[in-house]
């Protein structure tokens, strides 16, 4: 595939269909992002794959303690910045009134698609040491972009979301992820749901002259 029909492609899913992805081609996928660069070949980041029954008893596990009420506990809880400069906060503001609009009024798509975690089939759970510098969220994120095109470019929708990490804590009672590794992305891969009026959103990008600066 061309690399501009994949980054056309590569959006986000918020409801996958029930067929499952074979580890043959999650693995061709993982064996992309390994690829990635990262701080003096540090390579800090993990993966953990769940599929199968796991995926369905974190899912249930998930749903109830959102339904409860249940606050997040995700492990980048203490880098997440609570408070956002004004432009960030604009292009937020401007997806969910976007988001609103495109829906009718339907924001219980939005809301349940995170419940039940796009009912994504596969889940990839993307770690780095606790003990890390900053740049290894950075060499994180590389890796996790280099997932999701390559995961187009194999015919597999991508959903990366904060709702399939927050709470840890339920994840290591299925993964074997040690105390020492922060869980830092949550990223659904299965195909996408054609029938989901949800996926057919389009969000709003900025005009290039706004976010890149020229100087001669």
């Amino acid at each position: 595939m061309e690399f501009e029909e994949v980054l056309e492609k590569e959006r986000a899913v918020r409801k996958f269909t029930d067929q499952r992805v074979s580890e043959k081609t999650v693995r061709a996928i993982l064996a992309d992002a390994q690829r990635s660069p990262s701080l003096l070949n540090s390579q800090p980041w993990r993966a953990y794959v769940a599929s199968g029954d796991v995926v369905k008893e974190i899912r249930a596990k998930f749903k109830k303690l959102t339904e409860s009420g249940e606050q997040p506990r995700e492990d980048f809880a203490s880098v997440m910045k609570v408070e956002w400069d004004t432009y960030p906060s604009q292009n937020m503001a401007t997806m969910s009134d976007t988001l609103n609009y495109f829906l009718r009024g339907e924001m219980k798509q939005f809301d349940e698609a995170q419940i039940t975690l796009f009912n994504a089939p596969t889940l990839v759970f993307l770690t780095i040491p606790k003990k890390s510098p900053a740049w290894s969220i950075f060499d994180l994120g590389a890796f996790a972009q280099t997932l999701m095109l390559s995961a187009v470019d194999h015919g597999i929708s991508a959903m990366p979301a904060h709702a399939i990490v927050r709470y840890p804590d339920i994840i290591r009672q299925y993964m074997p992820i040690g105390e020492d590794e922060a869980i830092g992305m949550g990223i659904g891969l299965g195909y996408k749901d054609k029938r989901a009026s949800i996926n057919d959103y389009r969000s709003v990008r900025e005009n290039l002259d706004r976010v890149v600066k020229f100087i001669k």
